[in-house]
């Protein structure tokens, strides 16, 4: 056997021995709940996003038509908490000659004001919604 065979051979046996390509060390957690808005739930889609301050990670889910949402596998630490909601009629027109144009065309519809989160909860940062992860399953309510 070759000097470099066996050399390849050597790290390999001790790459197995030393945990080479060994399981993820992080701890998970699953975390589920409702979001209300004005006492009804949040609007389908809506885009539930946390961001753990101290080491940055992050993770997102979208909220179902009953409200509820759910994160099967999210790293265990504090998060804060943002929603913003989707689709085409999340958000009104603020362009007033966009606005004008679709009235004159018949094509304006009054936005749902269930679908318009207010501008508070939108960024992780502002919204001051914040929830744990520990190991485990954990569930937390969010009422907007």
């Amino acid at each position: 056997m070759s000097r470099m065979m066996l050399s390849l051979c050597l790290l390999a046996v001790a790459g197995m021995a030393t945990g080479c390509g060994a399981s993820d060390p992080r701890e998970y957690g699953s975390l589920s709940g409702m979001v209300t808005l004005q006492g009804k739930p949040a609007p389908a889609g809506t885009v539930m996003t946390m961001i753990n301050p101290d080491n940055g990670a992050a993770t997102s889910a979208q909220i179902r038509d009953d409200g509820t949402y759910k994160f099967p596998r999210a790293i265990v630490g504090s998060y804060n908490v943002g929603f913003v909601a989707q689709g085409a009629d999340a958000e009104p027109e603020t362009d007033p000659d966009r606005l004008m144009e679709q009235i004159a065309s018949g094509q304006y519809k009054a936005p749902d004001s269930s679908a318009v989160i207010p501008e508070k909860y939108r960024s992780p940062d502002s919204s001051g919604q914040k929830v744990t992860v520990s190991q485990g399953e954990n569930m937390m309510d969010f009422n907007l």
